[in-house]
C-alpha cells in the first residue's frame, strides 16, 4: 500500500480509484491512468490524486505490468539486471575512469538495489531502452 504522506508520485503509474471521466474517456474504478500518454496536463492529474479519484497501486502495477516492475525481481534478477545493464555501460564508455563513473551501483539489500537501479535510471536516461528490454527478458524466464 501506498504511504499517504508520500502524496502524488510522478514517475509512479496511478490507477483509477473512483470511476471519473477525463480526456473524453470514461475511466473505470481499477484501470491504469496513463496521463502521460493521454497528453494531461500534470496539475490535473494532481488534483485528481489530491480528491481521491486515482492512487498508486503496487498490485494493480504487478497486474497490469506498468512501471518499472522492480518489485517482481528477487534478489538474484537484480543482480542479474544490474550486470547486464553494466555491461551495456562498459560498452559505451571510452574509459574506465568513465565507467566507473556512470555504472549502476550494486547492493546486496534488495529494496536497496531497487532505489539504486531507479536513481540509475534517472541519471542514464540514454539506457531506458536496454532497461526494458533486459528487465522483460528476465520476467520472461
Amino acid at each position: 500500500m501506498h504511504p499517504t504522506y508520500l502524496g502524488w508520485q510522478v514517475d509512479w503509474p496511478v490507477f483509477i480509484k473512483l470511476p471519473v471521466s477525463a480526456n473524453g474517456k470514461n475511466w473505470k474504478r481499477g484501470e491504469h491512468f496513463n496521463w502521460l500518454e493521454q497528453g494531461i496536463d500534470q496539475d490535473k492529474v494532481a488534483t485528481l490524486y489530491a480528491t481521491g479519484y486515482i492512487h498508486h497501486n503496487k498490485e494493480l502495477e504487478v497486474q497490469s505490468k506498468v512501471g518499472d516492475r522492480l518489485s517482481e525481481l528477487s534478489g538474484k534478477q537484480l543482480d542479474t539486471l544490474v550486470n547486464l545493464l553494466n555491461a551495456v555501460v562498459k560498452d559505451r564508455t571510452s574509459s574506465t575512469n568513465e565507467y566507473n563513473i556512470k555504472k549502476c551501483k550494486k547492493s546486496k539489500i534488495d529494496d536497496k538495489q531497487r532505489g539504486l537501479i531507479r536513481r540509475f535510471l534517472n541519471n542514464s536516461a540514454w539506457v531506458a531502452e536496454d532497461f526494458y528490454n533486459i528487465r522483460d527478458k528476465i520476467l520472461n524466464d
